[in-house]
């Protein structure tokens, strides 16, 4: 068996099956060697108790597809390794402020916490580091599917690109022709307008790891949709987070209130030699010197 469901009426909390459905799972487990993953639901709620890796119950938006349980209480389970002792891929972000920034999200994963944010000044790496990392979580055997998302065409060709010439793994790029199948690849990238009416094609657990690119200005309005549908790990990549008390890009990935993962300033790249100082140039526009007259439009 690879998963129990302990099913309530609707009129009841659904978490009132917990201890209900954690007995059935010890009998299964003692029946067939193989703990599954428990379930329990009202039929609106339903929440996920991965107690075997360790993590506390979780609400979800659906139940894991068999191939997705199979993954998870099989192949995952017996082959995870340790994520702080897994070698670090230096090749692809070897700078001492980027492999700080590996280690400080490998030790938050580790401790079961499922969502980082890493806050990098422009320009000193972070797609880098989301390759990395994403080879680091391949290689310890925490992730079999990643999904990179951005909020721009540009910036999904260019993670593309990023991802082929770091990473061997087959790629799916969502809205472009692709040589391999959907559910062939092993990395998937995408832009989250493109996403945001396909994403209920995949069940809830089909992405181990999803990363946010810019992360600070796009997943507030409909497309945080696609971060609280898919159970996965969940890394926010963004310069300059918002930190407001209605919202909160540090709080929206599980960190304290102005409290990233990793953070590496713009003020300590410059220091570093890693970034210049960046210089204003002031210019104006012919209209905006002497306005706008009707009479001279064509």
């Amino acid at each position: 068996p690879l998963a129990v469901v302990e099913a309530k009426k609707t009129l009841k909390d659904a978490r009132i099956g917990q201890q209900q459905a954690k007995d059935y799972a010890d009998g299964l487990e003692k029946m067939h060697g193989q703990r599954p993953m428990i379930f329990y639901t009202n039929g609106h709620d339903i929440w996920v108790w991965d107690d075997a890796g360790g993590y506390p119950p979780r609400q979800v938006y659906g139940f894991y597809s068999r191939d997705t349980l199979q993954y998870r209480t099989g192949f995952q389970r017996s082959n995870r390794q340790d994520l702080t002792k897994v070698p670090m891929p230096n090749h692809i972000a070897g700078r001492l402020y980027q492999i700080e920034t590996l280690t400080r999200v490998a030790e938050r994963f580790a401790n079961r916490h499922r969502r980082a944010l890493i806050v990098q000044a422009t320009g000193t790496g972070k797609t880098r580091v989301a390759i990395a990392l994403a080879k680091l979580l391949i290689d310890a055997k925490w992730c079999k599917r990643v999904l990179f998302l951005c909020d721009r065409k540009e910036l999904r060709k260019q993670a593309k690109n990023a991802f082929n010439d770091f990473l061997h793994e087959p790629i799916y790029v969502f809205g472009q022709q692709n040589e391999v199948s959907k559910h062939d690849a092993r990395i998937y990238v995408g832009i989250y307008q493109g996403l945001i009416n396909d994403y209920e094609n995949f069940d809830v657990g089909y992405f181990d790891l999803i990363i946010a690119d810019e992360s600070h200005r796009s997943i507030y309005n409909n497309y945080g949709d696609i971060f609280s549908y898919f159970d996965a790990l969940q890394v926010g990549l963004t310069a300059t987070p918002v930190e407001m008390v209605s919202r909160s890009t540090c709080r929206l990935f599980g960190c304290d209130y102005k409290l990233p993962t990793a953070n590496y300033t713009l003020e300590q790249a410059i220091a570093e030699h890693n970034l210049v100082p960046f210089e204003v140039i002031t210019h104006t526009t012919k209209f905006l010197r002497d306005g706008i007259k009707g009479r001279d439009l064509n």
